[in-house]
């Protein structure tokens, strides 16, 4: 992510979107999106909030499986 990109807080990112605070937050938890923490305030990028307000889901990083030695 790059620095210079804006970012928005909780509050904002709720007015963007047209969502209560309360209805943004329970959005963002349900699609999984998740906001670059700094103390106690969560912020979003513009990217994030288009996601919550088209309803798309946070893509998961898929684990990738370890492969064990063979042992004989």
């Amino acid at each position: 992510m790059p620095t210079d990109e804006k970012l928005f807080t909780a509050e904002q990112g709720a007015f963007m979107t047209r969502l209560t605070l309360s209805s943004f937050r329970t959005k963002v938890s349900k699609l999984g999106i998740k906001g670059t923490k700094q103390g106690v305030k969560v912020f979003y990028t513009r990217k994030q909030l288009e996601d919550v307000h088209k309803g798309n889901v946070a893509k998961a990083v898929k684990a990738k499986k370890s492969s064990k030695p063979k042992t004989r």
